[in-house]
């Protein structure tokens, strides 16, 4: 019974992702971050220890979270990358703290659906 439920999900989850292949920081997530998260996290605010204007691509590999022992992301592994519970709003099942991000707005599916993409494909620059 299960199976039958799944097998349609997973189909429309094939149907629903853009080509992962093609997915890149600069080209598919840079934008983003700059217009959701900038404004909490740079060099003059810093939420959470957290400066996404500064060098973003390396900051999100390369820092660990301080409200998780996961880091900010882990390539090819979205349920080890902390900024991907951040705006799941699942913080908690990895450790976190805090609200979901961005703050007081609602991520479209989409949006969130090519940061998972990205993650899970490596997160190519």
């Amino acid at each position: 019974m299960t199976l039958r439920f799944a097998v349609p999900a997973i189909v429309f989850f094939v149907f629903a992702c853009e080509d992962p292949d093609t997915l890149s920081y600069e080209e598919d997530i840079a934008s983003w971050i700059e217009t959701k998260c900038i404004s909490c996290h740079n060099p003059n605010i810093a939420e959470a220890g957290l400066d996404l204007m500064t060098n973003p691509f390396e900051t999100l590999l390369e820092q660990h979270s301080n409200q998780s022992t996961y880091p900010l992301v882990t390539p090819g592994n979205v349920l080890e990358s902390y900024l991907w519970h951040k705006l799941n709003g699942t913080q908690s099942m990895a450790g976190g703290s805090g609200t979901s991000m961005p703050l007081g707005v609602t991520i479209d599916d989409d949006d969130l659906l090519r940061i998972e993409d990205w993650i899970q494909t490596g997160c190519q620059p």
